[in-house]
């Protein structure tokens, strides 16, 4: 049983953040050099807002964001592209971002898939663990013959009452419920 199967979702969404940012200021800096130059066919391909891009699905944001990095690799040795904010370092942040997106993109769907995997095997113990409790009932019934019989099966019968005490995930301990009488022959 895996320990952890929270967390995945954690790194996968800050790693697109950094990506969503990374290819928008590249992006904006880019725009600003290509109308400046007036090449408008490459203006159109990054001219996007920043929540255009936020709104792309894991695989296009990627798709986007390499075709904004392959556009600022071949702009930045334009001797005007530095001043206009299409610097290597800018490069550089938007493969680093790139690169950590990539590896952590389906991250979130795997721990779905465990955490799936996990309530299924909760769900067939526990309808094991019924199915024994209710062959203790046919069990029990056969003490039907005596008093103590008798008392035996009620007292049964009330174990098998599930009590919720309320105590949830808040950490503090659960206040036990009050035994039953015992019945007096």
């Amino acid at each position: 049983m895996p320990a952890n199967t929270g967390g995945g979702g954690d790194a996968s969404s800050a790693a697109e953040t950094a990506l969503e940012n990374a290819a928008f200021i590249l992006a904006r800096a880019l725009a600003n050099h290509f109308k400046k130059n007036g090449d408008l066919d490459n203006l159109g391909k990054v001219d996007a807002t920043k929540t255009d891009i936020v709104r792309l699905r894991k695989q296009v944001l990627l798709d986007k964001a390499t075709a904004i990095l392959n556009l600022a690799s071949a702009a930045v040795s334009d001797p005007a592209a530095a001043g206009r904010g299409v610097t290597a370092a800018r490069i550089a942040t938007l493969t680093a971002a790139i690169a950590a997106f990539g590896k952590v993109m389906n991250t979130p769907r795997g721990q779905i898939v465990n955490k799936s995997a996990l309530l299924r095997e909760v769900e067939t113990d526990t309808a094991a663990l019924v199915q024994l409790a209710t062959d203790m009932d046919d069990l029990a019934l056969q003490f039907d013959g005596t008093d103590a019989g008798k008392r035996f099966i009620e007292a049964w019968k009330r174990a098998r009452i599930i009590v919720d005490t309320g105590a949830g995930h808040s950490g503090t301990p659960p206040t036990p419920p009050t035994p039953p009488a015992t019945p007096h022959p």
